[in-house]
């Protein structure tokens, strides 16, 4: 028995409407997928980028002109400064260096009369102690006066005490030459100091004061253990 037009549609009806659930059910599926896919992607974005959102540099604040050109017109006043106090200690430093050159050549100047003064000085010492060589002891003495009263240096003064020392021992004048003798002790010089001692225990000794002669011989031993005349002071004191 062949089905009726009112089964037939309604058959055709149920074909249709499976047929749209179908499809409804298909693009139901489609959509999940891309929504997933989507998904996937912002969270590999996320992690690529990290949760941290990019900062955002302010723009820069505006330039303030009068500022600006103030600061010019100040550093400008600066340089100015500075170049003007580098001349003034040039000027500065090329006048000590004049004043410094003038004082030199004052001090040079005033060297010239001292140092022929003392080789004047020095050549009347050498004529002294010739003619103290020479045995003229009254000429020398002369002389050894001449030198300490014109001012001779200190490290000459002191030989000229002992040569004028010598000289009275020459003379035989033992007081004088024991004074002149003593006096050699009255300067920072040691060069003449053991002689002058050695000499003032001759001096005792010629005058026959033997207890005085030997304390003094004794002395340059005690005294100036280095000096040549140990030996003989030993020798003189021995025989008093």
């Amino acid at each position: 028995m062949s089905p009726n037009p009112f089964e037939r549609r309604f058959r055709s009806l149920n074909r249709l409407s499976l047929l749209a659930l179908l499809i409804a059910l298909f693009a139901w599926s489609g959509c999940k997928s891309s929504e997933g896919a989507a998904s996937q992607n912002d969270q590999a974005l996320s992690s690529f980028v990290g949760d941290k959102k990019p900062e955002i540099t302010p723009p820069p604040p505006p330039v303030d002109q009068k500022k600006l050109q103030d600061l010019e017109a100040e550093n400008a006043s600066l340089k100015e400064k500075i170049t003007k106090l580098e001349q003034d200690n040039s000027a500065l430093t090329t006048r000590l260096s004049d004043i410094e050159a003038k004082m030199m050549a004052e001090q040079a100047a005033k060297a010239v009369e001292p140092a022929k003064e003392t080789a004047k000085l020095g050549a009347s010492y050498e004529a002294a102690y010739q003619l103290f060589s020479e045995k003229k002891y009254d000429e020398a003495i002369q002389m050894y006066h001449a030198l300490l009263d014109g001012g001779i240096s200190e490290d000459l003064a002191d030989h000229c005490h002992y040569w004028m020392g010598e000289s009275y021992y020459g003379k035989k004048d033992y007081q004088a030459a024991l004074k002149e003798f003593e006096t050699v002790f009255q300067y920072k010089s040691l060069e003449k100091k053991a002689d002058a001692q050695f000499m003032i225990a001759q001096c005792y000794e010629r005058l026959g004061d033997k207890a005085k002669a030997k304390e003094a011989y004794e002395k340059v031993a005690k005294d100036y253990p280095t000096s040549d005349k140990v030996q003989l002071a030993k020798e003189r004191w021995g025989k008093l």
